[in-house]
């Protein structure tokens, strides 16, 4: 599998994957797709990457300018290959990267974000806790992508939570949504 940056100042550089079972990376597609809805707010944004594998998604928002991404995975291979990644497209002094569960990570950060990027394993969808606890985390006017398989009760999930689905791309086996915050939270 090879992963390259799409466009910006790391346009084409190849990008290290982690040898983990079951890893996916977004396909280039999706991410054109999803850094199109972005447009010009990924300039100056501070971001977070969660279950960030290769680090594919906070690079891009690096690439195409955005002030800073935090990178959080807890598997340690996806943490030395984001490291390496960040590195080789030279956003080191843009980024930080964190091995810890995501979940742990959002009930104990303070750093407000801009654009937040969720691409966990797909058999994974126990999320709930983790919403509700990001809403500490995104600014006002702030927007998370949720990539997950076709089929997953989005709806269920944000249950309870101060958010909601406000547009849905699907790419074969994959679906995102475009999460913000509910009118009046």
């Amino acid at each position: 599998m090879e992963l390259r940056i799409t466009t910006g100042s790391a346009k084409n550089k190849k990008l290290a994957v982690p040898d983990i079972p079951g890893f996916r990376a977004v396909q280039e597609i999706a991410k054109s797709s999803l850094f199109s809805i972005i447009g010009d707010k990924v300039e100056g944004a501070v971001c977070l990457d969660l279950f960030a594998g290769s680090g594919n998604l906070g690079i891009e928002a690096l690439s195409r300018g955005a002030a800073w991404c935090d990178f959080v995975d807890g598997d340690k291979d996806s943490a030395e290959a984001i490291r390496k990644n960040v590195e080789n497209c030279g956003f080191f002094e843009k980024s930080s990267v964190t091995l810890k569960n995501a979940v742990k990570y959002v009930a104990g950060t303070e750093t407000k974000y801009d654009l937040i990027f969720m691409d966990p394993f797909y058999n994974d969808t126990s999320h709930t806790h983790l919403f509700k606890n990001l809403g500490n985390s995104l600014k006002d006017g702030g927007v998370i992508f949720y990539f997950h398989e076709d089929g997953v009760d989005i709806t269920q999930i944000l249950e309870k939570t101060l958010f909601e689905v406000v547009d849905t791309r699907k790419f074969g086996v994959s679906v995102y949504d475009v999460i913000k915050r509910k009118r009046g939270y």
